[in-house]
């Protein structure tokens, strides 16, 4: 009886608790990779599709990409490993996968959510650009408070709305 009743709070902490705990696996494993791989992401995944970015929003600066650095004639930007925004890919994938939805919900949610995060790294980049082109004094404001915080509620808001609509009844 005793042991029946452990069991039974065991259950009930694990349905109360298994998205943090499944969150934070997942979460932990993606970083665990990303810090153990010899791939170094930010060169195909962040610099180069910013260089063509920024190439059309600045055409008289001659951006150039040339590994993980996005150089012109009126600035310099070096992505560094910390810095190219993987955390916010690992969030979400976390987020979705923890989530007690079914399968085709959670392919949607990482479709369209990979693609809201890429498209707000992009942005993140671009701004950077811009800081260290227009405005240097204010980088370190922007890079490491500012553009952080506002990917972070920009994807919190699209993991609220996806997930208060996997969840409803009747949700995908």
């Amino acid at each position: 009886m005793i042991q029946e009743s452990f069991s039974n709070r065991l259950a009930s902490l694990w349905r109360r608790y298994r998205f943090v705990a499944v969150f934070i696996a997942i979460f932990a494993a993606c970083q665990l990779t990303a810090v153990s791989s010899r791939i170094y992401i930010a060169d195909w995944l962040v610099a180069a599709p910013a260089g063509w970015t920024l190439a059309a929003l600045f055409p008289t600066d001659e951006v150039s990409v040339v590994a993980n650095r996005i150089t012109s004639t009126r600035a310099r930007l070096n992505i560094l490993p910390g810095c190219e925004g993987t955390e916010l890919f690992f969030l979400l994938i976390a987020g979705v996968l923890a989530t007690p939805a079914r399968w085709r919900g959670k392919l949607s949610g990482l479709g369209i959510g990979l693609s809201l995060a890429f498209a707000l790294n992009q942005i993140r980049v671009a701004v950077l650009y811009w800081v260290v082109r227009d405005h240097a004094a204010q980088f370190e404001l922007v890079h490491g408070y500012l553009a952080p915080t506002a990917l972070v509620i920009g994807l919190g808001v699209f993991f609220h709305i996806w997930s208060a609509g996997v969840l409803r009844p009747g949700g995908q």
